[in-house]
């Protein structure tokens, strides 16, 4: 029972590893999928605190309500995002 033990805690420490030549194209591709998500989180706040803004001035309660709902969306979309990537970041892994 200990020989299997030690076989599946020595199978859980294995790195996984890009093919040889596609870790270039995975950094990119997940950088490039970073800052996508951050620009589109970016524009998403400042139109929806902008349109909350404009809201509020006219009296135009249902213009409020959007920008509010477009920040709450933002907030929620952030968190995913921070929260995907840990999980993509700990099935990778950072290097053994």
């Amino acid at each position: 029972m200990t020989a299997a033990l030690a076989d599946s805690l020595m199978a859980a420490g294995v790195c996984p590893a890009a093919p040889p030549g596609m870790q270039v194209y995975a950094d990119q591709i997940q950088s490039w999928v970073k800052w996508g998500v951050l620009a589109v989180l970016g524009i998403c706040f400042f139109a929806s605190v902008g349109m909350l803004i404009w809201g509020r001035v006219t009296h135009h309660p249902r213009g409020a309500r959007l920008g509010m709902d477009g920040i709450l969306i933002c907030l929620v979309g952030a968190i995913l995002y921070v929260v995907g990537y840990v999980i993509v970041l700990s099935i990778v892994g950072t290097g053994c």
